[in-house]
């Protein structure tokens, strides 16, 4: 706890597709490690106990388009503390790692091809990721946003995210867990200026006005900005007089790639996004002390009644702004949440871009009015537990979905504001939300920072359902993040890593946040 407390406080001076040696790295970012057999060995510790830690990974990328990464991590006991684990001796392998069909899904560190959200004027694209999820979301994040599928130490989620894009419109998919798919969310999108104009040139005479030179190129930007080895060479052998294009930094509020080849009637998206937990919590299950009923192999607490909880939204947006140095794109997004009498809320935003491919600052400020019984954002990094615990954390556990039905009527009107700062290889992100009234903050912070070629700083701090801005940076059961140091010694890389998780406590009648604590030491061979 007390290293997520230093972080997050040198963050508030100073200021999610993740890798494995750094905790959070900005989304768009290339995120795939090396191809490598590689290994991580220390100690860990968790709950007051300390473990052997293991993990042993391999990982293969097939050009710059498809990779994937495997890895087996164990934590074996070393030292048990008071209170001491029922039937525990040295050496045995961690109960909660291994004790639902879920955990074997550990070993996917990742299966990705493509990269999401990305847009080409004049090609398609596609992509499709499944792995370990930090930043998991559809569309303008209205719905789905931030979404952690792995926030909980006894259960183990491979994400889903995938999507088809072209000239005139496309579709997005993303699903919380490749074995249960509970939560899963579909977007499609068009372009009806675009769509408008293909059908008029096949019915014109002339295409003149209508039509664009598409831009020839050997492969598309890879996830990290790169340009192709001709344009990097600063010629293309197809057009010897082809300028070299300014290249856009990716993100998912910065798509476009290219200042040119984007005509206005190109501009203009429509979107429908259906989200839905197909078998959401309603009421728990408890024995006769008070605790939950636990599921066999599957660790989350049981369930005397489940719902499908759905919700549909509609969004539009206009890029009014494409310059070099200068991208401006406003949104809206209208949401309702079906089964909730009057459950809707309507989001105004906008992505400003300003600067180059290395030096930019992304700011997206959004204006949020809705009902009282609405919750932007409702499937979110904190939702793997609240489906079965609304925030603020409170015993008896009381299910989301319960908690808004509860709701007096009303009206709510907030901001949820994010900017991203890349300075080169150095990433910021920060996120406030805010509506007034008890319990209704939200923050997320994030930074990536390599000193040097040998040293690195990367960490996230995000919490939900506090009331004061004094509130933001104490660590409570409020409170998840991860953050890492790692120092390399030629072949050798040594780390200190803090991941704060959940984690259900039977005894206590809820779950709980708590911190694990690793010192490892990483190495192997690259090929």
């Amino acid at each position: 706890m007390k290293a997520i407390r230093y972080f997050a406080i040198l963050l508030a001076v100073c200021s999610y597709m993740p890798m494995f040696a750094q905790v959070w790295i900005p989304t768009g970012t290339e995120t795939r490690r090396p191809s490598a057999l590689q290994f991580d060995a220390g100690v860990n510790s968790y709950r007051g106990d300390y473990y052997g830690y293991v993990s042993p990974n391999f990982t293969y990328n097939h050009g710059n388009n498809f990779g994937y990464s495997f890895s087996l991590p164990v934590n074996s006991l070393l030292v048990d503390r008071d209170p001491l684990i029922e039937g525990a001796k040295t050496g045995k392998i961690r109960d909660i790692d291994y004790n639902s069909r879920n955990d074997y899904a550990r070993v996917l560190n990742y299966i990705s091809y493509g990269t999401y959200n990305q847009q080409v004027p004049g090609k398609v694209t596609y992509s499709f990721y499944t792995g370990r999820m930090i930043d998991g979301y559809i569309g303008h994040g209205t719905i789905v946003n931030k979404y952690q599928s792995s926030s909980r130490f006894d259960s183990y989620n491979p994400g889903v995210m995938a999507d088809l894009n072209t000239d005139y419109g496309g579709v997005q998919y993303f699903s919380n867990s490749v074995a249960t798919f509970d939560v899963n969310a579909a977007r499609v999108y068009i372009k009806p200026f675009a769509i408008y104009n293909k059908v008029r040139s096949l019915f014109s005479s002339s295409n003149e006005g209508i039509t664009y030179q598409m831009n020839i190129r050997g492969n598309v930007l890879d996830d990290s900005g790169r340009l192709s080895v001709e344009e990097e060479a600063g010629f293309d052998k197809t057009k010897p007089d082809q300028k070299k294009k300014e290249i856009r930094p990716m993100s998912k509020d910065s798509r476009m790639e290219l200042v040119e080849n984007d005509p206005w009637y190109n501009r203009l998206t429509l979107g429908f996004t259906n989200a839905w937990d197909r078998s959401a919590p309603v009421q728990i299950s408890y024995n006769s002390n008070g605790s939950p009923v636990t599921e066999k192999n599957l660790d989350n607490p049981k369930t005397s009644e489940t719902s499908k909880v759905s919700i549909e939204g509609f969004d539009a947006e206009y890029r009014l702004l494409n310059l070099p140095f200068l991208e401006f794109t406003p949104y809206a997004d209208l949401n309702k949440i079906k089964g909730l009498p009057d459950s809707q809320g309507i989001h105004y935003g906008a992505a400003l871009r300003l600067g180059t491919k290395d030096l930019n600052i992304i700011l997206k400020p959004e204006i949020r009015r809705m009902t009282a019984n609405y919750a932007p954002m409702y499937f979110d990094s904190f939702y793997e537990i609240e489906r079965f615990q609304s925030f603020p954390v409170v015993a008896p556990m009381r299910t989301k979905y319960d908690t808004l039905k509860a709701q007096p009527q009303g009206n709510i009107s907030g901001y949820y504001h994010t900017i991203y700062i890349n300075f080169f290889h150095l990433g910021f992100e920060f996120a406030m939300e805010d509506y007034g009234g008890k319990n209704n903050k939200r923050i997320f912070a994030a930074s990536y920072i390599p000193l040097g070629s040998s040293f690195l700083l990367s960490f996230y701090y995000t919490k939900k359902g506090y009331e004061s801005g004094g509130q933001a940076f104490q660590v409570d059961e409020n409170a998840q993040g991860a953050a890492e140091i790692s120092k390399s010694f030629g072949p050798v890389v040594v780390r200190v890593q803090n991941y704060r998780r959940y984690f259900l406590n039977g005894a206590e009648k809820t779950f709980q946040s708590t911190d694990e604590l690793r010192f490892l030491i990483s190495g192997g061979i690259s090929f």
